[in-house]
């Protein structure tokens, strides 16, 4: 997936997701990856798209439902954590459960991406 472009129903929320996003580290199964290794390259939280958030729950989740590659049209189910200008996103690879924490898990291939702040919006 090159590029995930969604939208949320929680307005408060959204605003402060709201954005473009360029990964700065990733781990799978707490092995570190490349993030030039990645398949992607930005993520984009624009309204238009779809997304999910609900940050009642701990700890906050994010329904992700990928518009291309090999994620188009598959629900991601994923936590995340927001500091600042920093994004953490963690999803089970194999499309199981949603992650409980973002710990890796025997049972789970967990993919973790910090993303921040893109300081140039994609068109």
């Amino acid at each position: 997936m090159r590029a995930a472009t969604l939208a949320s129903t929680d307005h408060a929320r959204r605003h402060q997701l709201e954005g473009a996003w360029v990964p700065i580290a990733a781990s799978v199964a707490g092995s570190r990856v490349a993030v030039d290794e990645l398949r992607v390259r930005y993520l984009l939280l624009e309204d238009g798209g779809r997304y999910l958030v609900n940050e009642q729950l701990t700890p906050a989740t994010l329904d992700i439902v990928g518009r291309s590659g090999p994620h188009a049209g598959r629900t991601m189910r994923a936590i995340y954590e927001l500091r600042d200008d920093e994004l953490t996103v963690c999803y089970d690879l194999e499309g199981g459960e949603r992650p409980a924490n973002m710990q890796p898990q025997e049972d789970q291939l967990l993919l973790r991406i910090t993303y921040t702040r893109a300081a140039i919006l994609f068109s």
